[in-house]
């Protein structure tokens, strides 16, 4: 058996405590793997360009544009990537803004704005009615101070448009505040792992876990991502509402746990393709007699 090949985040994207995190739970799922007998080599992108071609799967925290690129050409060369390159991408606060919309899923009203001063604000207005609004990078997950912004009323836009543009952030994405306690949760795909908790002090309210469970696998299968993180509003009436989906997070409060199932789902992943190839190659028989 070939070596499954697993791809540490790019530091870029993982900046402070993070990249320490985001290593430890690629580790976790190495030491897990190591467990059930697959053979495996943890790496950065830089060196797996040199062995991807020798893995019977790879697994990858990478959620830059260039190595999200990268990977997709590796899987159009028939790589075997877990999370699927265009899962990844689909994270990104413009497509997922757009995908949680068009399936109409519990989520705030966004748009897409340019941040040149060119946008009409009397049509972002509404976006106000509800105690402010925030303003977030439209691509990955934030990743340094000022990545997202809280803006209390519509006059203070333009300037926080400006300090995205003084960044060389040309869009971001407006999206209404939603009241309530902010609950994060981390997940594997199908029935592997589903990790709810409130992270910081807050009201506490009561919500169904069940009803938080089926909506993150509705946006998550919108998606088509299997390893995943995200966050949710609880309103005090207990009305759930997505306001972010992440790919492959750190899962630092159930690490443990959480490495033990991503292992299970990439060695279930791996068995069920190349059960899938072995029953698709035709009989040395076919067509004879």
């Amino acid at each position: 058996m070939k070596p499954f090949l697993g791809i540490y985040r790019e530091p870029a994207y993982s900046p402070g405590r993070h990249n320490s995190n985001d290593a430890k739970i690629l580790r976790l799922v190495g030491m897990a793997l190591e467990r059930e007998n697959i053979p495996l080599k943890l790496t950065t992108i830089d060196e797996a360009r040199n062995c991807w071609k020798d893995a019977s799967l790879i697994f990858s925290m990478c959620q830059g544009p260039d190595a999200i690129a990268e990977l997709t050409e590796w899987q159009s060369s028939g790589a075997l990537i877990c999370n699927d390159p265009a899962a990844s991408r689909a994270t990104y606060r413009d497509f997922l803004c757009r995908l949680m919309l068009e399936n109409h899923l519990a989520f705030p009203k966004s748009v897409e704005v340019k941040t040149d001063g060119s946008e009409d604000l009397k049509l972002l207005e509404p976006f106000f009615e509800n105690d402010g609004a925030w303003l977030k990078r439209d691509d990955v997950h934030a990743t340094q101070a000022g990545d997202v912004l809280r803006i209390e009323k519509a006059p203070l836009l333009p300037a926080a448009l400006k300090q995205f543009s003084s960044r060389g952030l040309k869009k971001a994405v407006l999206q209404a505040h939603c009241a309530g306690d902010e609950v994060k949760f981390y997940a594997v795909r199908g029935d592997g792992l589903f990790w709810p908790y409130y992270p910081k002090e807050c009201e506490g309210y009561p919500f169904v876990e069940q009803e938080l469970q089926r909506i993150a696998e509705q946006a998550a299968a919108a998606l088509d991502i299997a390893i995943y993180g995200g966050d949710a509003i609880i309103s005090s009436d207990g009305k759930i509402t997505l306001i972010d989906l992440n790919d492959w997070p750190s899962f630092a409060p159930c690490r443990g746990a959480a490495a033990s199932a991503i292992a299970r789902y990439l060695k279930e992943t791996y068995y069920a393709y190349e059960n899938n190839c072995l029953f698709k190659i035709p009989s040395p028989l076919a067509g004879e007699g």
